[in-house]
């Protein structure tokens, strides 16, 4: 287990001698600290609990040691072994001889008789030399073998260990060895516990003790921990545990724009305030060079975040390198380099459906068509978009709707709920004859439907115009770039006024002695040429009359009048306009007014009466008034 990033070694099985009274109370378990042995005692401790036949040999296997201080401190104390037995329940201890094995580390025992037989161990560090005084000492767990006249199989196990990931290179603050342990039912079965593992490049696992110890050549890998039983009828039991071998880090594999962590595996923990000697360097190998560049420096934090992988950092290397004073020396662990692979990240698949429509004029508008808009009007946008389950996510979207002209925005919604106008801004392109709303930072998920609204009060119509336009959303992100596009809407913007233009009107030079007699206008005013250009663009196309009125005679500039006057004629029918306001033309209800323009022998005609002309330059002014017909 992992407390306060103490790790405490369960060197016991899972059964206890409660009933039994031990010659000295039993040490506690061997605590460990990124791997640094804190106090002296067991790492294999004699099963507590064994059952067998008379006459079995059982090998009682011990591990035990000092801490990691103390070894400092008296480099040269060797352990001394002492076995007791107990026949009694612990009621009375003998020590086992020498010639017994009592002074092993391991002790091999057997009896030819059924019944109970309890052992515990003594050990005693020494300085060497002489007889050396003694400098620690710690007592196993009682164990207890109980021998019975009948064999019994075991029918089923259950295989677990005490760490699954261990380390594969060399270091004291780094664990490289974990003991497996079974629970066996029936718990009084008889035949031996035998373990192996299905790779020893990876692993080296004691048979009989279950001390699991991985390689330490670098080689990294899962090994297979196998517990099996052969009982005595040829059947057998067994189960299996996965073991991690590596050098602390993993490689990591994630898609562009994802975050990647690599973090220490295994019982090195997270550090405390408290653990101020210890600290961490992160570096990065960039691909294809032999840079070591640091990226996390005096930092306690046993993992490293790359924020947001691309595919540029595909196939770097990162690792970790742990330094750890304790008393008066400096442990250091360098991991293995662990490879971050980032593949091209999922694209969403977008589907816009958009529609417009002109909330104060609508006339004959289709889906697709949207006609006469013009200043002052309320134009409104809506966007369902769609990102397919199948799909990536949206990330980083950006939303660019064009507008027209000056066009001001009242408002901007998201799923029926506005949004500030510090989340979108209007941008002008080409010296504001393009300008788009955008919405920057759009997040959502694969199979997600969200709406946009925009609502708009249009302005800047000075001509008329169309716009062919469409939303748009896309992404110029790194790794990540995509581009998605809703229908195409024409949208048709008018003035809604009546635009004219008139032209001056020539009759060219007139001979002094010309009486009676029709002059024509110059052909540039004669058609094809119009005289009165008109562009109706109003939306409601009211009736609307012409009307022509001649202010005064025709004057040169020394005040001389032209004998003859201007008449409107008709296919032979004419009408003098000299102070008079005539009608030209009119419009119909829902029709256009068209320009004026008339051939040689129609229109405004000028007519000299019978008087000789004076020489000079002679003028008038003719008032057009454009009036609706009621």
């Amino acid at each position: 287990m992992l407390k306060n990033n103490i790790q405490t070694v369960d060197a016991a099985t899972q059964y206890s001698n409660l009933d039994v009274k031990p010659k000295e109370e039993p040490s506690e378990d061997v605590k460990k600290f990124l791997g640094i042995w804190l106090n002296r005692g067991y790492t294999v401790q004699p099963p507590a609990t064994t059952y067998t036949v008379v006459g079995h040999s059982i090998h009682l296997n011990t591990h035990s040691g000092r801490s990691t201080l103390g070894i400092a401190t008296s480099p040269f104390a060797a352990p001394r072994y002492q076995w007791y037995k107990s026949t009694d329940k612990g009621r009375s201890w003998t020590e086992i001889s020498r010639n017994e094995g009592g002074n092993e580390e391991d002790l091999r025992v057997t009896s030819n008789e059924p019944g109970s037989i309890y052992y515990q161990q003594r050990v005693n560090w020494r300085q060497a030399g002489g007889l050396g005084f003694s400098i620690a000492e710690i007592w196993s767990q009682v164990a207890g073998i109980h021998y019975s006249a009948k064999d019994k199989n075991a029918e089923k196990i259950e295989v677990s260990v005490q760490d699954d990931y261990l380390y594969n290179n060399p270091s004291e603050i780094a664990l490289n060895s974990t003991v497996a342990t079974a629970k066996v039912n029936p718990e009084d079965y008889t035949e031996d516990l035998v373990w192996s593992v299905d790779n020893h490049q990876l692993a080296y696992i004691n048979p009989e003790t279950g001390e699991l110890n991985a390689n330490s050549r670098g080689a990294s890998g899962i090994v297979r921990v196998t517990g099996t039983i052969k009982n005595v009828d040829g059947t057998s039991v067994s189960d299996s545990v996965d073991v991690q071998i590596g050098g602390g880090l993993e490689d990591k594999k994630v898609k562009s724009g994802e975050s990647a962590m690599f973090a220490m595996q295994g019982h090195i923990g997270q550090l405390g305030d408290k653990d101020n000697d210890f600290t961490v360097r992160w570096y990065r190998q960039p691909a294809g060079t032999q840079k070591r560049e640091l990226v996390a420096s005096n930092t306690k934090e046993l993992s490293y975040v790359i924020e947001e992988a691309r595919v540029r950092l595909d196939n770097d290397l990162y690792w970790a390198e742990i330094s750890m004073r304790f008393s008066r020396d400096v442990y250091e662990y360098v991991t293995n380099k662990a490879r971050l692979n980032v593949l091209p990240a999922d694209k969403p698949d977008i589907t816009l459906n958009n529609t417009v429509q002109n909330e104060t004029f609508n006339h004959n508008n289709t889906d697709d068509l949207i006609d006469d808009i013009a200043n002052g009007d309320i134009v409104s946008y809506r966007d369902e978009i769609t990102i397919s389950p199948d799909s990536g996510p949206l990330r980083k979207g950006t939303y660019v709707l064009p507008i027209y002209g000056d066009t001001e925005i009242d408002s901007v919604k998201i799923n029926d709920e506005e949004i500030d106008p510090s989340r979108y801004q209007v941008i002008n392109y080409f010296g504001g004859t393009s300008p788009i709303l955008q919405i920057d930072q759009i997040r959502r998920e694969s199979g997600e439907t969200f709406v946009i609204e925009v609502r708009t009060r249009v302005d800047g119509v000075y001509m008329n115009e169309q716009m062919v336009a469409h939303p748009y959303i896309y992404s110029g992100e790194e790794d990540n770039a995509y581009r998605f596009r809703g229908k195409d809407k024409v949208m048709n913007y008018v003035t809604n006024v009546l635009q004219k233009d008139v032209r001056d009107i020539s009759y060219g030079a007139v001979n002094a002695y010309t009486t009676d007699k029709i002059i024509s206008r110059t052909d540039d005013t004669n058609q094809p040429n119009d005289v009165v250009t008109v562009d109706d663009q109003r939306r409601t196309k009211e009736p609307i009359k012409v009307f022509l009125t001649q202010e005064g005679e025709f004057t040169n500039d020394d005040g001389g009048s032209l004998p003859g006057c201007l008449r409107l004629y008709d296919q032979g029918k004419f009408v003098e306009i000299v102070g008079k306001k005539v009608k030209v033309t009119e419009s119909q209800k829902d029709q256009p007014l068209n320009s004026i323009g008339w051939d040689k022998e129609n229109g405004l005609l000028l007519h000299i009466h019978d008087a000789a002309v004076a020489p000079g330059q002679y003028s008038t002014t003719l008032n057009w008034s454009f009036e609706n017909s009621i």
